[in-house]
């Protein structure tokens, strides 16, 4: 029985483990969400306060049938007797989100599905590439300046991936846009991450490009010679150095992460000052691409039948339910500032 007072912040109500992703993920996603509609409403942004207030309002997961006994925080022990050891699979089914380019709900979603989507191209690539890890720097700017600035990089990249020797020294790309803010003179810090594809012999030969000729080709493609750095390396997992295509994960989070922080333009305490920041992001990443795929990641996006990284489904970020399986939805809806569990329904062979 599901009562009408059960929300995620209530202890008694934490019989199934998708509450807590729900109280750590999507509760504080959509609050910020919240409060970034309230900013869009004051800027007269009406249609698009609206729709970013909806963001989230409703979720539904799909409990996916399990072997063995059925497991429960209570009965973990049990469980783990009987050949049940960890908690059901539970996976996003349906959801109503906005697509807004600063709603943090969707940027999570987005950064999520991008994660999701590089890890499978790399692992597809495997040892038949070597990647490197490229930062694309320009000076920092003002508000008003940041979305001719973001033009100019669009351009110069551009300008970039055309040289010959970039085409002979690079066998693929996926690029992606950040932008930071300086909260201390309110300056912006726009700049490209990019993840390349190499030959395994690309440190061997007269393809590899040195740092200081990936500064002058991106100087001369930006036509800004104030430009004094770029980083480039080779992916390797933060922690355990391992070049591997599996131990990448926490290189490819860095490029696949959010195009802009929501703590830079959602908080309390200073509404002028964060509808100015809003306004400025708002405009400046208006129909703008974030990312980009070239060469051998774009084949192997194409092989393997993925959707647009931005525009593309943000619900169903991972494999498919088979067929054969039993399972329950659950619906979660956002009400007095919490989601409440609203219904549990048995279900067969739904297919996300």
């Amino acid at each position: 029985m599901i009562h009408d007072n059960c929300t995620i912040e209530q202890v008694n109500c934490q019989g199934l483990p998708v509450e807590i992703e729900i109280k750590e993920k999507f509760s504080p996603k959509k609050k910020q969400s919240l409060l970034l509609s309230e900013s869009y409403l004051r800027l007269c942004l009406d249609k698009k306060s609206q729709r970013v207030a909806d963001c989230g309002s409703w979720l539904e997961f799909l409990e996916v049938k399990s072997e063995g006994a059925k497991w429960s925080p209570q009965n973990a022990a049990q469980c783990a007797a009987a050949g049940a050891t960890s908690p059901p699979d539970y996976k996003l089914y349906h959801a109503n989100f906005c697509r807004d380019r600063l709603c943090p709900m969707c940027a999570w979603r987005r950064s999520y599905k991008i994660f999701g989507q590089m890890s499978k191209i790399m692992n597809l690539l495997g040892n038949s590439c070597r990647f490197l890890f490229l930062t694309l720097t320009v000076p920092n700017c003002e508000p008003e300046d940041l979305n001719e600035t973001l033009d100019n990089m669009m351009h110069a990249w551009s300008k970039l991936v055309r040289r010959s020797r970039f085409r002979r020294s690079v066998l693929g790309f996926f690029r992606a846009l950040e932008i930071t803010r300086n909260r201390f003179n309110g300056t912006y810090h726009p700049h490209f991450h990019v993840v390349l594809a190499v030959s395994p012999k690309y440190f061997k030969d007269d393809r590899y490009i040195s740092r200081d000729e990936w500064l002058r080709m991106w100087q001369q493609s930006m036509n800004d010679d104030s430009i004094t750095q770029v980083d480039v390396r080779t992916m390797r997992d933060k922690v355990t150095g391992d070049v591997s295509a599996q131990a990448l994960a926490s290189a490819v989070a860095e490029s696949a992460k959010y195009a802009v922080k929501a703590a830079d333009y959602v908080f309390s305490g200073n509404s002028a000052l964060m509808d100015s920041i809003v306004s400025t992001l708002s405009g400046a990443l208006y129909h703008r691409r974030l990312t980009a795929l070239g060469g051998v990641f774009k084949s192997a996006w194409l092989s393997l039948g993925l959707d647009d990284p931005e525009d593309g489904d943000l619900v169903h970020l991972d494999d498919s339910v088979r067929e054969d399986l039993a399972c329950m939805i659950v619906r979660y809806e956002w009400s007095a500032g919490a989601y409440k569990l609203v219904k549990q329904s048995p279900c067969k062979g739904v297919v996300l």
